[in-house]
Order: structure tokens, then C-alpha cells, then sequence
């Protein structure tokens, strides 16, 4: 089996966590590949990220795409994608022996598929529907009118915007914006307004076979793929949001406790 390393330096803020992780994969005998870039990974079986929750989010996504496994190590501040604390390291070795047997459980979190127009992005957590605060534009308008259609039927809201997010991503700006927690891999997207002008604006739970479609009726939007912005938008243009055809695969321990990582990481 062959193992990458990725590490996120503004975090670790010392190649040598990175070299000694390296050499210690390498002493449990396995062939190793440093990444020093998300876009760099392939060619591997699975990738130990070490950083924190932006960095295993972001790894992820191109590690999905070419059927590669993430077990992250926290070296931030959460870590909720994070399988491991870096106090943890001999413990990856367990991981990795069951990984390579085909004994450890494989969580596979749903992620999901931006097109605007022939470009398609990819995202873990969330696509967010933003009213431009004037960051982009000058002459912003005040609130952001979107049409929503799925298969249940057609919706309109008014506010800040919109994002769909994954069961992964409820834990994330969804959150936030007053969304629920979803469990990993419940076959389920999350519809969450944001700052929505009207009492009945509320977030709807569909099934992850529904297509969206949105299209900005008044103002002007910008399109974030977690966290980071992909898109301007003006008035009138539409965007398709549907399930991604692959799946974020990570590796978890025998006793995972979901329940237990929300109580820990989400109360501080």
C-alpha cells in the first residue's frame, strides 16, 4: 500500500512534523509520497493530512476524484475531519494495518456538483448563494432574490443568499446559519436561507438525488465552493447543483463515536 503526506505548513509551521511523520509510515513499511500541494495528490491509496479542517477539506476534494482514502491529523484548532490529534501518531499505524487488510470501516461522505454554464466545481461541505456585499460590485443591492427549483417543486427567497450543503457540511456554515446536524452518510442534502427576509424561510432536508437549479432574480451573487469564491453572478444567470459521482472516503477507527466528536468539538 502506498501512503502520501500532506501537510499543511502554516499550521504545522515546521517541515520536521512532516518528515517525522514520513519516516515513521515508512518504518511501518509502507512506500511513501510527500504532496506539498492539494492538487499534487495521486498516485496513492490513501493520504495523511496533516492540518486542520481546511486543509483535510480541501485534500479531500481532489483525493475523491481519483479514489484516493484521507485520514486527517489535527493540527488546528477543531479538527472535525480529523480522525486524529497529532499526539496521535502511533495510533495511525492501527489505522493503516486494517486499511490494508479491508477490516476498518470507510466512511463515504456525498459531496457535491457545481456547473455554471460548461464549468463544474466540486465541494465537501457546501455550494453558498451570496448577495455581493459590494466586495465585487460598487452598487450591490441590498438583498438577493433567488428562484430555487428541485423536484418537489419551485421556491422563491429573499435575503443573504442560500447554500446547499452535505451531511458533512451541516456540521459548517450550515450550522451557523441555523441548520441541523446531519449524520455522515445519510443519503440527504440540506437547502439553509441565509438571513432569509421572511419567517417562513426555514432549512429543508431533500433526498441527494434531487437536481437544483437557482437562478438570481434580482441582485447580483457570488458563488462559494467551501468557503472559497468560484463565481460573480449578475441578474438572471442560472446554476445546476446535484450529487458529485464520486464520494469523500475516509478511514475511521473501530470505536468512532460521531456523537461523542460533536460534544467534544462543537461545545468549546
Amino acid at each position: 500500500m502506498k501512503v502520501g503526506i500532506l501537510g499543511n505548513k502554516n499550521k504545522i509551521k515546521s517541515v520536521q512534523a512532516i518528515e517525522e511523520m514520513e519516516l515513521f509510515v515508512q518504518s511501518c513499511g509502507y512506500e511513501t509520497v510527500r504532496f506539498n500541494a492539494y492538487n499534487e495528490v495521486d498516485g496513492v491509496d490513501v493520504v495523511l493530512v496533516l492540518g486542520g479542517d481546511g486543509a483535510i477539506l480541501h485534500s479531500a476534494v481532489y483525493a475523491a476524484r481519483k479514489n484516493i482514502k484521507v485520514i486527517g491529523i489535527n493540527y488546528g484548532t477543531l479538527g472535525f475531519l480529523a480522525e486524529y490529534e497529532k499526539s496521535e501518531r502511533e495510533r495511525v499505524k492501527e489505522l493503516l494495518s486494517a486499511l490494508e487488510a479491508g477490516i476498518c470501516r470507510i466512511v463515504k461522505r456525498s459531496m457535491l456538483q457545481l456547473d455554471i454554464g460548461e464549468k463544474t466545481y466540486y465541494a465537501l461541505n457546501e455550494i453558498a448563494i451570496q448577495r455581493d456585499y459590494g466586495l465585487l460590485s460598487m452598487n450591490s443591492k441590498q438583498i438577493l432574490k433567488l428562484d430555487i427549483q428541485a423536484k418537489e417543486g419551485r421556491d422563491e427567497i429573499a435575503g443573504d443568499g442560500v447554500l446547499i450543503c452535505t451531511p458533512t457540511g451541516s456540521t459548517a456554515y450550515s450550522l451557523s446559519a441555523g441548520g441541523a446536524i446531519l449524520t455522515p452518510e445519510v443519503p440527504v442534502f440540506m437547502m439553509t436561507p441565509i438571513c432569509a427576509f421572511s419567517m417562513r424561510a426555514r432549512p429543508i432536508v431533500f433526498a441527494d438525488t434531487d437536481v437544483f437549479t437557482v437562478q438570481i432574480q434580482s441582485g447580483k451573487a457570488i458563488i462559494q465552493a467551501d468557503g472559497g469564491v468560484v463565481a460573480a453572478l449578475p441578474e438572471g444567470i442560472e446554476i445546476r447543483i446535484q450529487k458529485a459521482p464520486f464520494t469523500a472516503d475516509f478511514p475511521i477507527q473501530d470505536n468512532s463515536d460521531f456523537f461523542a466528536r460533536v460534544r467534544n468539538k462543537l461545545n468549546n
